[in-house]
This record gives C-alpha cells, structure tokens and sequence, in this order.
C-alpha cells in the first residue's frame, strides 16, 4: 500500500508538443541562454509602481510552475541592486483596476533589453549586467484593459528574461509577438523545459567575474 500511494505521489510527465525556435540569433551562430543551476535561484526585482509588483510577482510564478524538477527557482528582491533581472515602469501606472477576462487589448507593450555580452580569459561568455524589462500602457487606454495588457506583457518579457529570445508563430502560445493568451500554454511549457536541458552558450551577469571584451546588447519586444 505504500508503495502505492508513493508512486500516485509521482509527477506527471507533461503533454509534450513540438518546441518553436528560442535562440538568440547571432551574426554568425545561434546562441542559447538560460539560468543555469550556479545561478539559481534568479533574484527579480520590481519597481513598486501601480500593480507591477503583483504582475511580476505572479509572471515568475506562472513560468516557475512549469518545471517539475526545480530547474527554475526564483525569489522576490527589494533591492535592485541585488537583482538578476529588473522591472520597471515607464512612466506612470494606469490607473487601478481589477483583472477581467475580457480580449485582450494592444494598449501596452514591453521590452527586454539584453546586455552587452563580454568574454573573460578563458572565452567564458556573460551579459555584463543585470537583464532589464521595461513596460509601458498607452495614455488614453481603458483603465481595465491596460491592465489586462500590463498582466500579459509583464509575464511575457519575463519569458524573454528566462531565454525564450525569439517569438512563437502562434498566437495562443504567450511567446508569440501578439499573444491571444494570458499565460504560458503548453507549447510555452514544452519550449522552455527543452531550453532548460540544454547546455547554455552565455551565462548570467556576475559583478565578481573580471571581464575582458565587450559586445552590444539587444533589445527583444
């Protein structure tokens, strides 16, 4: 009997779909990044400014649930100089409203910014700082639907933050560049879980590693 109950007590392997392409493409290669298990757990901060803190807090676990080995685990900062990832608001929050499920609405946006790259003296490849996401309603919006759009933009870039670079064709997977959806499907699911068992071709920001060459960041919407 115990024997049994351990095993209903297993996790279930996950419906498993056809990833769609991630990779941060290159001028000469296609590069992969995730955090890897050194780097964990990923530290998020968010500017205390309207909802964001909420949306953040509830993007990160909306992509943390995904995984059913720990291959992602993150925390909340209060201090963005101890951060791995920040969020911030341009501009001022609309103004307070509750969540609906009504359509989504194209009354805001978003954008990751990555980086310049920089290699040390054993070619080891980091960003040379904290990733950075940015979001943004458009003055003059419904109040409810920015912050319909602000919950989904905010959870998307986080999936920009996590290494999902290039977006999904579909529309109803949250990674694609107009998302219809509000979370991650299982597409979503499947993209990041193959994107976390691969080896990474750069790794995180770290303050105490002396780096020797620089390159230009990026922005991804």
């Amino acid at each position: 009997m115990a024997a049994t109950l351990g095993a209903c007590t297993e996790p279930e392997a996950p419906l498993r779909l056809a990833p769609y392409e991630f990779r941060l493409v290159d001028a000469q290669d296609t590069l992969v990044f995730h955090w890897p298990t050194s780097s964990l757990p990923v530290r998020f901060y968010s500017e205390p400014v309207g909802r964001l803190p909420q949306y953040v807090h509830d993007g990160v676990r909306a992509w943390q649930r995904l995984f059913l080995y720990g291959e992602l685990r993150s925390v909340i900062v209060e201090d963005s100089n101890s951060a791995d990832v920040i969020v911030v608001m341009d501009g001022n929050p609309p103004p307070d409203a509750p969540l609906t499920n009504d359509p989504l609405q194209t009354v805001c946006e978003g954008f990751t910014l990555l980086p310049p790259r920089q290699s040390d003296a054993n070619g080891t490849v980091r960003f040379s700082a904290p990733l950075r996401i940015q979001v943004r309603w458009f003055p003059g919006a419904d109040s409810t639907e920015a912050q319909n759009c602000l919950a989904m933009v905010t959870t998307h870039e986080l999936g920009h933050a996590l290494g999902l670079l290039r977006h999904s064709n579909d529309p109803f997977d949250l990674m694609h560049a107009d998302p219809q959806v509000r979370a991650p499907s299982l597409r979503d699911q499947s993209t990041v879980q193959t994107l976390f068992h691969l080896p990474t071709d750069i790794l995180p920001w770290d303050p105490a590693t002396v780096m020797t060459a620089r390159g230009s960041g990026e922005v991804i919407r």
